[in-house]
């Protein structure tokens, strides 16, 4: 067999198998596991979007995504926050609220850094781009 039938089919089996391991990558993932947690947000230092699980928690002092629940009713904000600005909470469902506190848990955000170190909401599990 000529060397270059032998060069071809070896790159076609290459561009298969990697074809294959991205396929399985993409069809078993979810948008939470390809997020980061508030905690490994805050020691982030790059301001490139990114996408960030956490508890979506909103009352009057603003809206925050909070690292980790305290389980009281209503749930309090606990761990690591990051201020958001951008976000309409009447577009997210799901949210449960109390006593003038609006919530979700396990929400996904994609966000950008801001120069204030607040961070925008550029798009969210629920509604895909601002």
């Amino acid at each position: 067999m000529p060397m270059r039938f032998m060069l071809r089919d070896a790159v076609a089996v290459v561009l298969v198998v990697a074809g294959l391991g991205t396929l399985a990558a993409c069809s078993g993932g979810t948008a939470a596991d390809a997020s980061i947690s508030v905690d490994e947000l805050v020691s982030r230092s790059a301001d490139t979007p990114v996408s960030v699980t956490g508890l979506l928690y909103d009352d009057s002092s603003g809206t925050r995504l909070c690292g980790a629940v305290m389980e009281s009713f209503p749930v309090q904000c606990g761990g690591p926050s990051v201020d958001l600005v951008g976000l309409d909470m009447t577009t997210v469902s799901g949210t449960t609220s109390d006593q003038g506190i609006t919530w979700k848990e396990a929400v996904v955000l994609t966000v950008q850094r801001t120069g204030s170190g607040s961070f925008t909401v550029l798009s969210s599990e629920d509604s895909p781009e601002y």
